[in-house]
This record gives C-alpha cells, sequence and structure tokens, in this order.
C-alpha cells in the first residue's frame, strides 16, 4: 500500500496527530508529581517523585493506548486506501473512543488527581494529554463530516450489466446517459 499524504482531510490529519502526541505524553512526559515537605523527604529515600501517564493512570492507560493507536491507524488507512469503509469505520471507533477517553481525562487531570491532593500536583504532561484527546476527538468527528472518497480515486466510468445478461453500455463503449438524459463524456 502506498501512502499518499493528499487522501488525508484535516481530520484524519488532526486525529493522527493528536495520537501521536497524545502516545508521547503518555510514555515521555510527567503528568504528575509531589509536592510540598514529602517531595525531599521522598526523594532522598529513593522513591519516585514524577509519575508519567502510564504509570499514574493505571486504570485508564489501556484505554488512552488504544484511542492514540487507532486515531494514528486512522489517519494511515485513509492515507493507503481508495474505498471509504475502513476509515469510516475507524473515524466512528476514534471518535467514540475519544469521547470516553475525553471525559475520564477531564475528571483525572482537572477534578480528581489520583493520590492525596495537598501531595500531588498536575504536571504539563497531564494537560497535554487532554489536550491531544480533544484534538483526536474533533478529528475523528470531522472525519465522520467529511465521508466519501476523493475524485481522483473514484472510478471513471462504472460498468453496468442489464437484466438480460448482456454488458451494458457503459462496457460497450457507448457513453452513459447523463442526469438529464444526454450523454455524459
Amino acid at each position: 500500500m502506498d501512502i499518499e499524504p493528499s487522501r488525508l482531510r484535516r481530520g484524519e490529519a488532526v486525529a493522527g496527530l493528536g495520537g501521536v502526541v497524545l502516545l508521547f505524553s503518555l510514555f515521555v512526559t510527567t503528568w504528575y508529581g509531589t509536592t510540598g515537605p514529602i517531595s525531599p523527604t521522598a526523594a532522598l529515600l529513593g522513591a519516585s517523585t514524577s509519575y508519567n501517564g502510564w504509570h499514574a493512570l493505571t486504570d485508564l492507560r489501556w484505554l488512552i493506548l488504544i484511542t492514540g493507536a487507532l486515531a494514528i491507524a486512522l489517519a494511515y488507512f485513509q492515507a493507503t486506501r481508495r474505498a471509504p469503509a475502513i476509515p469510516v469505520s475507524l473515524s466512528v471507533v476514534v471518535t467514540v473512543l475519544a469521547l470516553i477517553t475525553v471525559l475520564f481525562l477531564i475528571y483525572r487531570v482537572l477534578i480528581n488527581v489520583p493520590g492525596p491532593d495537598s501531595v500531588i500536583d498536575r504536571k504539563a504532561g497531564a494537560y497535554l494529554g487532554l489536550i491531544s484527546s480533544v484534538a483526536i476527538l474533533y478529528g475523528g468527528y470531522a472525519s465522520l463530516r467529511q465521508e466519501g472518497i476523493l475524485p481522483s480515486d473514484g472510478p471513471l466510468d462504472i460498468p453496468t450489466v442489464s437484466p438480460h445478461g448482456e454488458a451494458g453500455p457503459a462496457a460497450q463503449g457507448i457513453p452513459a446517459a447523463g442526469p438529464r438524459g444526454g450523454t455524459s463524456s
């Protein structure tokens, strides 16, 4: 399968980029860290004082991982497929999963930090993860709104078959009737 970036529409591009950023933030950036007087003590004792999304969100990490991976898959399949069946199906799944992910991350990042509030503080990675999941939600929804195939990927002439088993006019080289009864070219 050849990747043709020209097939990507805005929705798939935003979802794919959001998926990359979400997975990057899940594994690489710090989501939560200890604060207050416990932080220096924990560091002296060798305990971890910062946590990425993968280690901090043990219940949500698989949902976040699947959402990010499917957002990337949506962009990949849109760029490699002429037919819209797989990208359209993926855009539905990505939109639903991104909505669920956004709701859970709003709760975990903005409302209820995992752990005691006086000890654990949010870091930039948590906000980056939330913003990228919102971008995936937008991209999946925008992809749903733009279903279809590009004119360059569509068939130029669709062969028809008559009820008696004979090839229709398009298969015999005769121009097919246009929308107003005339011939199309």
